[in-house]
């Protein structure tokens, strides 16, 4: 609750050299040889025994020069060192004189004066006096007895301070001692909550120590510059994230690395680590995330946070057609479903995935024109590829009839890729069956994007896998999509060439933004400062022992002959 070191060695060592002048006097035989009487005449005074009276005339010497004692006053102190102290006069005197030195030797005085019994304070001096001279002072003010102990703005602050902040400073004297307070101790009261942000505490300090309060207690009023100035990494790296800028990555890794990996990169390893490093409100966010992923339902908060899309796509597995009017969200979703499984060759299964967007309704939200006719673009492409595997010749002409349908909705906006497919699905229509070529697009029959660079090697990729899986008919197929790639990229028109599906990838891009639920609020900045020093805590009492002086007694106490004070 203290430094009780510095403490219990400023008190030793203030006892040795009161020990070593009252053994000088005797050697000399100063006060020595003093008669009982004059002992008699000191104890009207409150001062019992002979180490009592060599630690009164220690503290009457020290003070017999002071400027600002008066005449009397001195007189006074004249006719006590003699060895006849004025009962009526001497504490005033004494109080007089300690208040001209200075407080380092205030409280050598005061703690001699403790420690030889000499009680010339009232009540509550005498108790924040036993304080101030106590080695362990944290514990005895914790003490249920001396919790409701006060003084003045020093006796205050000591004992905040040898309480660490446990004992808070009174606000009535809070404004006295801001200006001086040792910077370690108003970090005390702010830790325990003895120091807020309506004291407005940095108004008293310098520069420096106002801008460090400041971020201690009102971390929004910082700016960026300011930040920067004191190497407040952790506001600036927040404000890098919340910006989209670039976050250097620390070692260990933070909050904010995380963030990145996880949201951003969509690294999904890191998400135990992240739980751990998020605080308790955007813990429960992203538990509640996780959780909506098993099912693939949220609250509209989190929907509304676009920049958990990613996350949320990556942890949701549907293994059924995604409605898209349920939101934007499911809409990406959905159409990021069906052009996955067309380039997995489960045409079937893109097929039920676009049928929710294609599906003509009456009173269902509006989805955007792009994605529509991403949509239309899809179930025109599979629409039109299946179409030799129907039933018999009319289904096949209703299914590219089908199929050109969709093509022209989807070149309604008069994209020029759209036009082209319609073309082509005009070109198969009206081309006889057995003069037609090949209706799909090679790049997406081997998974890839259209026109992706890197298709041979690719090719070459899967050639040796269905090698070692033995699968000669998917390797016929892969040869003849080789084939036909090849063939296109010798000619003037290249890809354009093949049914083209997507019209325009960056439609099925999720937004890649800050996600605003998952960033913790801006805490205050931590604690900069070491515990206060013992040279800080000696210095505080030597003020308190100060304030001790007001509460001197204007008559000494009287000392019966047992020694007992009345």
């Amino acid at each position: 609750m203290t430094d009780p070191v510095a403490a219990r060695r400023a008190a030793i060592a203030a006892e040795k050299e009161r020990l070593a002048r009252a053994r000088e006097r005797r050697r000399s035989g100063s006060s020595a040889g003093a008669s009982g009487f004059v002992q008699r005449k000191w104890r009207w005074v409150g001062v019992d025994g002979s180490e009592a009276v060599d630690t009164v005339l220690d503290v009457l010497k020290d003070i017999e020069n002071v400027s600002s004692l008066t005449e009397d006053q001195s007189t006074v102190l004249t006719q006590a060192l003699e060895g006849a102290p004025d009962r009526d006069a001497l504490l005033s005197t004494i109080q007089a004189g300690l208040t001209g030195l200075g407080p380092e030797s205030v409280l050598r005085h005061i703690r001699a004066l403790w420690a030889a019994g000499v009680r010339w304070l009232n009540g509550p001096g005498l108790e924040r006096c036993r304080i101030l001279c106590s080695t362990a002072p944290g514990l005895e003010l914790v003490s249920t007895r001396s919790r409701a102990v006060s003084g003045g703005p020093a006796f205050s602050l000591f004992a905040t301070a040898a309480t660490r902040g446990a004992v808070p400073v009174p606000n009535a004297v809070l404004a006295q001692v801001l200006p001086w307070a040792p910077l370690s101790v108003l970090d005390d009261l702010v830790d325990h909550g003895g120091l807020l942000a309506e004291d407005e505490p940095w108004k008293a300090r310098d520069d420096e120590d106002s801008l460090y309060l400041r971020a201690r207690l009102v971390p929004g009023s910082v700016s960026p510059e300011e930040a920067e100035r004191i190497g407040w990494d952790t506001m600036l790296r927040r404000r890098a994230f919340l910006n989209d800028e670039t976050v250097v990555r620390q070692e260990p890794e933070d909050v904010w690395d995380l963030l990145y990996d996880v949201v951003r990169d969509v690294h999904l390893p890191s998400l135990d680590a992240l739980d751990a490093a998020l605080p308790r409100a955007q813990q429960i966010v992203l538990r509640d995330l996780r959780s909506g992923a098993l099912v693939g339902q949220w609250d509209r908060d989190t929907l509304r946070d676009r920049g958990l899309w990613k996350l949320m796509a990556a942890l949701w597995r549907p293994t059924t057609p995604v409605d898209p009017r349920r939101g934007d969200f499911y809409a990406l979703v959905a159409l990021n479903r069906a052009y996955d499984l067309l380039k997995s060759g489960d045409l079937e299964g893109a097929r039920r995935q676009v049928e929710p967007f294609v599906r003509e309704r009456k009173k269902d939200p509006s989805l955007s024109a792009d994605l529509m006719d991403e949509a239309y673009t899809i179930a025109a492409y599979v629409a039109a590829v299946t179409s030799p595997e129907a039933d018999n010749d009319r289904a096949a002409r209703e299914q590219l009839a089908l199929a050109e349908t969709y093509a022209e909705k989807a070149a309604g906006n008069g994209h020029p890729v759209a036009e082209r497919n319609l073309a082509h699905v005009r070109t198969w229509r009206e081309t006889p069956k057995n003069k037609r070529g090949m209706m799909t697009n090679p790049f997406l029959e081997i998974g890839l994007d259209h026109g992706q660079e890197g298709w041979d090697r690719h090719c070459r990729v899967l050639f040796r896998e269905y090698e070692q899986a033995g699968d000669q008919a998917a390797q016929a197929r892969l040869n003849q999509a080789e084939d036909r790639i090849d063939e296109a990229a010798r000619h003037e028109a290249e890809f354009d060439v093949f049914f083209r599906a997507p019209l325009d990838r960056n439609r099925y891009d999720l937004p890649d933004t800050v996600p605003r639920r998952l960033v913790p609020p801006l805490e205050p900045m931590a604690r900069r400062t070491a515990a206060t020093s013992g040279a800080d805590l000696e210095y505080i009492r030597a003020l308190a022992a100060v304030e001790l002086l007001d509460d001197f007694r204007s008559t000494p106490p009287h000392l019966d002959r047992h020694g007992s004070t009345r």
